[in-house]
This record gives structure tokens, sequence and C-alpha cells, in this order.
């Protein structure tokens, strides 16, 4: 995915109590995240002034390590160690409380209903 379209460590970390926040965990090697991708970087466009996203990129054990600790700094970090090993799972949070979670669902509907039930 676009690091340009995804928002910036230090905005998510300013955003994240007033917003609600997009996890996304995904590799390279995920044919299903390269599925989603463009269904994701449509929605980001689509919601990214009013939605943090944030992704968990798991491609390697550095990138993983990586994850592991911009979960931990956000406060995601019992989502990302359950959720590591399942790419292309993307969940929504509000006020910090898991309110959608889902993988392998490349349904743009799907996505705008929960993160419009999200912004209510």
């Amino acid at each position: 995915m676009s690091v340009a379209l995804l928002m910036t460590f230090s905005a998510v970390s300013a955003f994240a109590k007033t917003k609600p926040t997009v996890v996304i965990i995904r590799a390279d090697w995920c044919s299903a995240c390269q599925k989603l991708e463009p269904t994701m970087m449509d929605l980001m466009k689509q919601y990214g002034k009013k939605i943090n996203f944030v992704m968990l990129d798991v491609t390697s054990e550095d990138s993983t390590a990586k994850s592991a600790a911009k979960a931990k700094s956000l406060g995601f970090s019992k989502f990302f160690e359950a959720n590591k090993k399942m790419t292309s799972t993307v969940a929504v949070f509000k006020n910090k409380k898991q309110v959608f979670s889902t993988m392998k669902n490349y349904s743009k509907a799907d996505y705008v209903a929960a993160f419009d039930k999200a912004l209510k």
C-alpha cells in the first residue's frame, strides 16, 4: 500500500483518540492482501480525513517487529499479537474498542458500512 496515503505515525498518534481507526494487517507475499489493496486505497482516499488508517506490515521479521512497536505505541498490541499471523485482517476501532473485524473480505460495501457506523 502506498505510504503516501497512510497517515504518518505521529499524525495517527495525535488523532487516534478523536477519530475511528482502521487497522490493517498485511504482507507483501499475501495474495489476499494484494487483492484487497485497491479497495483499501479507494477507501483511504474517501475517508482519509475522517478516519485514521494504520498499516501493520508482517512481510518479514523486521517489519513485524516494527509493526509490533507501532501497535504497542498506539494501544493496539493485544489486537496485533492475536492477529499478526492472519494477513488481510481489517479491524475498525472507535474509542479504542474494536467495533468491526473481517479477513479476506473484498466487499467495499462492507467496509463503507463499517466505517460509516464507526463515524456515528
